[in-house]
C-alpha cells in the first residue's frame, strides 16, 4: 500500500506537533498583585468561601463571600482577592473581622456539587491546611474545611 504521505510531510508534521506541545506546556502564571490595604472585608452573614488550586510548587487562593448561589470556576479563578502563596493568603485573612467563618471548599464537595467542572480547584497538602487552620485560630477566624 502506497502512504499518502511522503518523507518530507511526515517530517514537516513531526516537527509541527512538537512545535505545538512547546508552546502549550503549563505554566506557573502569578496572580496579579494585590494592594491588602485597599481590602476591607465587612461582616459576612453567610461567612466566607476558600477555594485553592495548584500553582506549580506553590498554591493559589481565592475568597468570596458566601451566598446560596453556586460559583462559577471562572468567577473563583478570576476573583480580585486571589492570591499565590501562603504568606500573601494569611495577608488576606488578617484583613477579615474576629469571628468570621470561612468554610474552605475541597473536590469532595466540588465533585458532589458541581459535578466534573472543578477542574483543578482542590485542597492543598495536609500541612498546608494545618498551618492555615491555626493561623484562623490565631486571628480569631473559624475555619471549616469542606473535605
Amino acid at each position: 500500500m502506497k502512504s499518502l504521505f511522503g518523507q518530507g510531510t511526515l517530517a514537516l508534521f513531526i516537527f509541527l506537533f512538537i512545535n505545538c506541545l512547546e508552546k502549550h506546556t503549563l505554566e506557573v502564571v502569578p496572580l496579579p498583585p494585590i494592594n491588602y490595604n485597599t481590602i476591607n472585608f465587612e461582616h459576612s452573614m453567610k461567612g466566607w468561601e476558600l477555594y485553592t488550586w495548584p500553582n506549580g510548587n506553590d498554591w493559589n487562593y481565592s475568597i468570596i463571600v458566601g451566598t446560596n448561589t453556586l460559583k462559577s470556576y471562572n468567577l473563583v479563578t478570576e476573583n480580585p482577592v486571589s492570591v499565590t502563596g501562603i504568606d500573601s493568603l494569611k495577608k488576606v485573612l488578617e484583613r477579615l473581622p474576629q469571628g468570621e467563618e470561612i468554610v474552605w471548599i475541597g473536590e469532595g464537595w466540588l465533585s458532589q456539587i458541581w459535578s466534573d467542572d472543578f477542574r483543578d480547584l482542590m485542597l492543598p497538602p495536609e500541612d498546608i491546611i494545618l498551618e492555615v487552620n491555626q493561623y484562623c485560630q490565631n486571628e480569631g477566624l473559624l475555619l471549616m474545611i469542606a473535605y
